[in-house]
Parts: C-alpha cells; sequence; structure tokens
C-alpha cells in the first residue's frame, strides 16, 4: 500500500491516542498548550512536506510527524518548522515544550 499524507482527522486520533498514555495528574498543566491540528511545513532531506502543529507555546510548538508516526518539538518560522526534535509520545513531546517554554520565561 502506497503511503498518503495523514488527514487532520488521522492526526486527531494520534493525539487521542497519546493523551490516554499520559498520566491524568499532569494532563491539566498539558491541556493549554493543544490546539486544533494545523498543518505546517517541515524541511526532510532538501524537500518540504507537511506536518501537524498540536500544540503550541509562545517559543515552540509539538508537532506530528506523519512518516515516522511521532511527536517532536521545534520552533515554527512563517509556517516553517524548524530545529525539530523527535520525542516519540505526545506526552514527552509536551514536557519538553513545557521546559522550554518555562527556561523562556
Amino acid at each position: 500500500m502506497k503511503w498518503q499524507p495523514a488527514t487532520k482527522a488521522e492526526v486527531q486520533a494520534e493525539i487521542e491516542k497519546g493523551w490516554d498514555e499520559i498520566d491524568p495528574k499532569v494532563c491539566s498543566d498539558f491541556e493549554q498548550y493543544l490546539v486544533d491540528p494545523q498543518p505546517c511545513l517541515i524541511d526532510r532531506f532538501e524537500k518540504r512536506e507537511t506536518a501537524y502543529i498540536v500544540a503550541r507555546g509562545k517559543h515552540y510548538v509539538v508537532f506530528f510527524d506523519d512518516i515516522e508516526e511521532t511527536f517532536g518539538t521545534a520552533q515554527e518560522i512563517d509556517g516553517l518548522l524548524v530545529r525539530p526534535a523527535d520525542f516519540e509520545v505526545l506526552g514527552a513531546a509536551l514536557r519538553e515544550l513545557i521546559h522550554i517554554e518555562n527556561s523562556h520565561g
């Protein structure tokens, strides 16, 4: 079967699956950062492809990479993700986002 880019509904399903794996005690810390999935661009091997922003802070975002099927953090500049870092699961990426936001004040 040929690979197809994820749809917004598929990304939402991945968020819900990842959310179920997060300790309920910290969910309220993460909720304020979640956004409706928004398409953006990411550079992959000198080719621009689509990813989805799923959480947003002042300095960084959490995105879903539909090729690797993982969540990561990156800066967003004019709709392009720069300096992406892969954290695999949603909870780890959200923890990193909060860490970045707290360190930038």
